[in-house]
């Protein structure tokens, strides 16, 4: 049976933008559900906190969520995530989707010149 990468939508964004499925779901969750906090998306995910925050993070980094600050009425804090303004994201996401076909036309030209020995060469030995 042959390992294939789906090529719809989504698959291509994760790849094109260097995330995680588990980022990528964070991001459609709170595209659909602004606002939310670790732990909501944590249970929506049926993931641990940590594991999510770990995802916000990066998803932060490359500037594809922003985070707010919100004070509790009973006392305390919280941190409440936003994804990027979508017309923002498509552009990002645009940018990045041209720049990874470029690597890919690149690596298609690059396949010619390849031969058995320097393919091999890319096995895992154990």
């Amino acid at each position: 049976m042959e390992a294939t990468c789906s090529p719809d939508l989504k698959c291509v964004l994760k790849c094109a933008l260097n995330i995680s499925c588990l980022e990528m779901d964070v991001y459609l969750i709170l595209l659909k559900n602004p606002g939310l906090d670790v732990e909501t998306i944590a249970k929506e995910l049926e993931k641990d906190e940590s594991t999510v925050y770990k995802a916000l993070r990066n998803l932060m980094e490359r500037g594809l969520v922003k985070r707010e600050y919100r004070i509790l009425k009973g006392g305390g804090y919280k941190y409440l995530y936003f994804p990027k303004d979508f017309e923002e994201f498509k552009k990002i996401a645009k940018d990045a989707m041209e720049e990874w076909f470029r690597h890919f036309d690149s690596m298609i030209k690059d396949i010619e010149k390849v031969d058995k020995e320097e393919l091999a060469s890319f096995a895992i030995v154990r």
